[in-house]
């Protein structure tokens, strides 16, 4: 079933397809550096997090028209956007590890800072992996981002309740990662 939008109260004017570009970027100029973060919180990466935030705005741009509450519009299309290439990088990287050799670190760098922060990294990565994309996402949203639990809710579609619950899991799985390496280490 394709997902609905609400397009009451387009914006300035009900204007004909196509949308005005000038207007198009002033419109989602003030958004910019909050979807881009939201993206990047969840890929982790910028240049992943930029093809996420272009292929949010491409969707809105073909919509032809601009949804009365924009910013919520775009978090949420970014966040899923985000959860997609996500899931997908995640995808490829097993295959690709499966049949590729590791590369070694510089030879510049210190090796035992190098190992200390490859090791923290990597407990980090494997604690915010682990999280289902669903927990990841409300873990980002709500204590990376700063967004309220009703923001989230309505951005992901669940209840209030729901978002607490997910984030509760979420930190827990994060905090019981680390304490295992910090007792293991």
């Amino acid at each position: 079933m394709p997902e609905q939008h609400d397009r009451e109260g387009h914006g300035p004017g009900d204007r004909a397809w196509p949308i005005d570009l000038a207007a198009f970027g002033e419109q989602i100029r003030p958004h910019l550096a909050t979807i881009h973060a939201v993206a990047r919180r969840v890929l982790g990466d910028d240049d992943a997090a930029s093809d996420a935030v272009q292929e949010a705005l491409i969707a809105l741009w073909q919509t032809g028209e601009v949804p009365r509450h924009l910013r919520r519009w775009l978090i949420r299309t970014v966040v899923h956007r985000s959860l997609h290439a996500r899931r997908s990088r995640l995808r490829r990287a097993y295959w690709e590890d499966r049949g590729g050799a590791e590369v070694l670190p510089c030879a510049l760098c210190d090796p035992e800072r190098e190992l200390e922060i490859r090791d923290l990294l990597d407990c980090l990565d494997n604690a915010l992996e682990a999280l289902s994309p669903d927990h990841r996402a409300i873990l980002v949203l709500r204590d990376i981002e700063g967004l309220e639990y009703r923001e989230i809710s309505d951005l992901l579609s669940v209840p209030v309740g729901t978002v607490r619950s997910r984030l509760n899991r979420a930190r827990a799985r994060v905090r019981a990662s680390v304490e295992t390496r910090a007792v293991g280490a």
